[in-house]
């Protein structure tokens, strides 16, 4: 369905996504009356709506040409983190601007997604002085977001690189040898890792080995979502988080909270949106003409793909806990805000390619 240059589906789409995550928030967040994080949460949907929707109306070449600024100023604030930033269990990642905590290292997928484009726009030649330039932007907020320490967010990072050289043309031989390179190294790699981060591998092996400990979001998460059954326990009656067995409930594990109150239905219906959602924007991808409008949106598509496969199977024990949000469900202004940025530059280049459609339509 399309309306003006909109896309009415993908609209529809994502309203009920984050119509089913703030149930989930009110729910996870409730105690006796309505959380400050739930009407938190509710203002940045909105917010995030504004800039979806004021995005969607710029011309994509507009934002295309203002990404070596956008990525600069993220990048500054990146390395404002270490010397400034706000440290949460253990891992510095948020600045204090007044009222308001953000995560410039969830910005910077967007900046980086943008950004890459903008540089893989330019190259002519696999090996030139803009390979260096990407290869460089993506080295220091990758180091800067392990150091914070945040695994989750850096291997995101790599996602969207490898999705948009894979978009641009690299031949697969690449990506095999890049692969091959990873599993051979991976001794190497593991030493770097911390423990805590070891022990939350191994627990997706045997999640029982250590129950109080690395194992135990694992299987109060996979409780939760088994004891919902088909229809769940009923909204604001889930055990497990409102007795307080469930860790992070409101964020990373906020589809926990979703399977167990409203049971396979509900979940079933959350991904089947998802997959509508990413479906409907891959196939806007593969019509478009444009080089540089493709990579962003393939790259877009990916990472939203990366982050919802990630989150839910680590959710259901499949994964290990690496800090990965669900995108517009899990409770956090950065990633809802990212992704709405995200989005809007996706509608800016859909809302040109409807223009032009129509337009090729009325000469037929």
């Amino acid at each position: 369905m399309r309306l003006k240059g909109i896309d009415l589906t993908l609209l529809i789409c994502l309203l009920m996504i984050q119509l089913i995550g703030l149930l989930g928030v009110f729910s996870a967040t409730y105690k006796g009356s309505i959380s400050p994080l739930f009407v938190k949460q509710v203002l940045y949907i909105l917010f995030g709506w504004l800039i979806i929707l004021a995005l969607g109306r710029i011309n994509f070449r507009i934002l295309y040409d203002m990404a070596t600024v956008i990525y600069m100023l993220n990048l500054f604030l990146l390395m404002l983190v270490p010397l400034f930033g706000k440290t949460v269990y253990g891992a510095k990642r948020w600045l204090d601007l007044g009222p308001l905590s953000i995560q410039p290292s969830e910005f910077m997928k967007f900046s980086l997604l943008l950004f890459s484009t903008y540089i893989l726009g330019h190259m002519k030649k696999n090996l030139s002085k803009e390979s260096v330039i990407l290869l460089l932007a993506f080295i220091m907020p990758t180091l800067l977001t392990l150091k914070q320490p945040d695994l989750g967010t850096a291997v995101s990072y790599l996602v969207i690189l490898l999705s948009l050289l894979f978009f641009k043309g690299v031949r697969i031989r690449f990506f095999i040898a890049l692969g091959l390179s990873l599993l051979i190294l991976s001794p190497i790699l593991w030493h770097f890792l911390k423990d805590y981060q070891k022990e939350r591998i191994i627990a997706v092996l045997d999640p029982y080995a250590d129950y109080a400990g690395s194992g135990y979001q694992l299987i109060q998460s996979m409780i939760a979502i088994g004891s919902g059954s088909i229809t769940g326990k009923g909204f604001l009656k889930g055990t497990q988080s409102h007795l307080l067995f469930l860790p992070e409930k409101h964020t990373d594990f906020i589809f926990s909270v979703i399977a167990e109150e409203w049971g396979f239905l509900l979940s079933f219906l959350l991904i089947s949106l998802y997959f509508l959602f990413i479906y409907r924007l891959a196939l806007y991808g593969m019509r478009l003409y444009d080089g540089t409008q493709r990579l962003f949106l393939g790259g877009a598509v990916s990472l939203i793909l990366f982050q919802v496969f990630v989150n839910l199977m680590m959710t259901m024990g499949l994964a290990p806990v690496v800090g990965i949000p669900l995108p517009f469900v899990s409770f956090g202004g950065s990633s809802v805000l990212t992704f709405s940025l995200i989005i809007g530059v996706c509608f800016s280049i859909l809302r040109e390619y409807m223009q032009k459609d129509i337009r090729f339509e009325e000469q037929l």
